[in-house]
């Protein structure tokens, strides 16, 4: 996957209609005059860094992610990602129109579950602990039914706020469903599996106004104890057992 730079066609603009971030779907047009539906996203240099640095890597390593773009803009940089053109599991179970009480949380049990049973889940979950994400949530999983993609990474490699919960929330997902034996085995091998060459031409690929920080340095460090890392997200058996035994 290479990150090239696009331009955003004026007018094109309409609000994605989802999120905090402010996300726009617009059209864009690439160096040989290819145009292409994206999803257009603006902010701190370090969000815009963290996209695209996370797309190149999370590609590299095999996990489904939108194409990255820059946009060059008067204002810095920003990020654009192609256009999938299906929904988050949010949207797909409409959670968002559902009133708070028991509706609403048996729907959003429904969508919990199939985010951890697509296939792609358990890389995922290494692949969020290796660049320290801390924000996967059911509005950046994108499923049309059979296929999924995994969006939304400008809080990683370091860049969530000071006060942001040290959270895999894949694995919490895991856990709440009951299916983390299944999804902790799956993904401790697929740590086993994750390496580092991607971190070097994903540096190499970023422009240098982006190069703010070393995101190689910061997932390398990550990776030398990915399994254990991953292994402590979830309950060991003697936690089991101890939950089992307590009272009431």
């Amino acid at each position: 996957m290479k990150l090239q730079t696009a331009t955003v066609i004026a007018g094109s603009e309409i609000s994605a209609g989802d999120g905090l971030s402010g996300a726009m779907r617009c059209v864009i047009v690439l160096p040989d005059g290819t145009r292409r539906a994206a999803i257009l996203k603006r902010g701190p240099v370090g969000e815009i860094a963290a996209e695209a640095f996370a797309a190149l890597v999370l590609s590299a390593w095999g996990l489904p992610v939108p194409e990255p773009f820059l946009v060059d803009e008067t204002t810095g940089p920003a990020f654009a990602s192609s256009d999938v053109g299906y929904p988050n599991l949010k949207k797909r179970l409409a959670l968002d129109s559902l009133p708070n009480g028991p509706a609403k949380d048996a729907a959003t049990r429904i969508a919990v579950q199939l985010a951890i049973q697509l296939p792609t889940t358990p890389l995922a979950a290494v692949v969020d602990e290796a660049i320290d994400n801390r924000d996967r949530n059911l509005g950046n999983i994108l499923w049309d039914g059979q296929a999924e993609a995994w969006i939304d990474h400008a809080l990683a490699l370091g860049e969530h706020p000071i006060d942001y919960p040290d959270r895999n929330k894949l694995c919490d997902m895991a856990q709440m469903v009951g299916d983390h034996d299944r999804v902790s085995r799956a993904a401790v091998g697929q740590a086993l599996a994750v390496g580092s060459a991607p971190l070097v031409s994903a540096s190499d690929a970023m422009p240098a106004n982006l190069r703010h920080k070393d995101y190689a340095a910061y997932v390398a460090a990550r990776l030398s104890n990915l399994a254990i890392r991953l292994l402590d997200r979830f309950p060991k058996p003697a936690d089991l057992l101890t939950n089992a035994n307590q009272q009431p």
